[in-house]
């Protein structure tokens, strides 16, 4: 069939096709923002489609009772392994044997990758979605490559926070034009309801005095030895204090060994990974985010929305998350700085319950993903029609009301 035009409605009218390619689906920031899109991106328009290096993590069965298949195309132990060429060649087959119009890569690596993939099946529309400062490009040559791939290979990079995309563009050379700010959503609605449950507290061992937490990967990255540095100060001024610590990684034996080593052992509850989050924030008094990097945290914008206190890193996008909501931001890796933004939240009620406020109403005005997904769906639809219009000129013009943050 000839004439036919590629537009949001994808090949012959029908919705397009639009691949998520994710790695596994751990209870983490961009796996959860993954969540809330599916969730709600209009189905009339787009067909949701998951790809996955590992098909597993918490997160999993939510994705699938969303009626989104989640299919997994393994990878080896390096990029140049036999297991990793059959994986890529078998995503591409998909892409191809499918008629794929948009393929969206999120998640480190498979940024690294992926666009090469979607351009050898001819996907029209290739974007990366880059959540994080890109903390994990180490070397000369992976460097190289990413910059290649996002300056060259595809039409749009997607980020959460201004910080991600000044660093695409002074760090990698990537046009200002390509790079469009969606922004980074939570739904506050859930985060801001019910109180506090005490069964869930008595559950976990918190016995009603202060708790002092931090909902993060349990990676190198999220800094959490500056927490629990930072929670061995606190302890010595408030004997009543607690500390919670919900995620799971591959540092949680180290981490357990630094609690135990600070003296912390009846003091921290490592709470792993978990689906209730909504309600575990609710069980703490302040939230402290320890991070050395980061692009725009959901756990910020969750605490946020649950009204708690905030004291974080300056690092990244969270200043731009946090901005105007009285949220104490330190320096990174200063445990000392990060303990006494601590004390003075729990030492000062008044103003920490102030901060909170301030917080739920920055969120809900500047971050509720109800937004992020409009422009997500507008940045689909504007590349969508610039492909079909056999150019990209019309995408910098579109891009600046995405860019800006515009209401669909």
């Amino acid at each position: 069939m000839t004439g036919v035009r590629l537009d949001r409605m994808g090949r012959l009218g029908r919705p397009a096709k639009v691949v998520f390619w994710a790695g596994s689906f751990e209870q983490a920031g961009t796996q959860r923002f993954l969540v809330e899109l599916l969730a709600r991106l209009d189905r009339g328009a787009f067909r949701p489609i998951v790809f996955s290096a590992l098909r597993r993590g918490e997160l999993l069965p939510t994705i699938e009772s969303l009626d989104v298949p989640v299919l997994e195309f393994g990878t080896g132990s390096s990029l140049a392994s036999p297991a990793t060429a059959r994986g890529l060649a078998a995503a591409a087959a998909f892409l191809r044997r499918e008629h794929v119009a948009i393929l969206n890569c999120m998640l480190g690596i498979i940024t690294l990758f992926g666009p090469f993939v979607g351009r050898a099946a001819a996907v029209p529309v290739v974007i990366n979605h880059q959540r994080n400062a890109a903390y994990w490009i180490r070397g000369r040559a992976r460097a190289a490559t990413y910059g290649f791939v996002n300056r060259r290979l595809v039409d749009a990079v997607a980020v959460n926070s201004g910080a991600a995309g000044d660093e695409l563009v002074s760090r990698f050379g990537v046009p200002r034009a390509k790079v469009v700010d969606v922004g980074a959503g939570v739904d506050v609605g859930r985060f801001a309801g019910a109180g506090r449950d005490e069964r869930l507290a008595r559950s976990l061992g918190l016995s009603g005095g202060p708790v002092v937490g931090i909902v993060a990967k349990l990676s190198e990255v999220k800094g959490h030895e500056w927490f629990l540095e930072a929670a061995a100060r606190v302890a010595r001024e408030r004997g009543d204090a607690q500390f919670l610590i919900v995620g799971d990684g591959p540092r949680r034996a180290e981490l357990e060994a630094t609690a135990a080593r600070l003296g912390l052992s009846d003091r921290v509850v490592f709470a792993g990974a978990r689906n209730d989050v909504s309600a575990l924030l609710k069980l703490m008094s302040v939230f402290a985010l320890s991070s050395v990097s980061e692009g725009s945290p959901n756990a910020v914008m969750e605490a946020m929305a649950a009204g708690l206190p905030v004291v974080a890193t300056d690092v990244g996008g969270i200043r731009a998350v946090a901005g105007g909501s009285g949220a104490v931001l330190v320096a990174p890796r200063d445990a000392d700085a990060l303990a006494r933004g601590v004390l003075g939240m729990l030492s000062d009620v008044d103003a920490a319950a102030a901060a909170g406020r301030a917080g739920q109403r920055v969120v809900r005005e500047r971050h509720d993903i109800a937004q992020v997904v409009r422009r997500v769906e507008r940045l689909f639809d504007d590349l969508l029609e610039a492909r079909a219009a056999g150019s990209c000129a019309r995408l910098q013009g579109a891009g600046d009301g995405a860019r800006s943050g515009r209401a669909a």
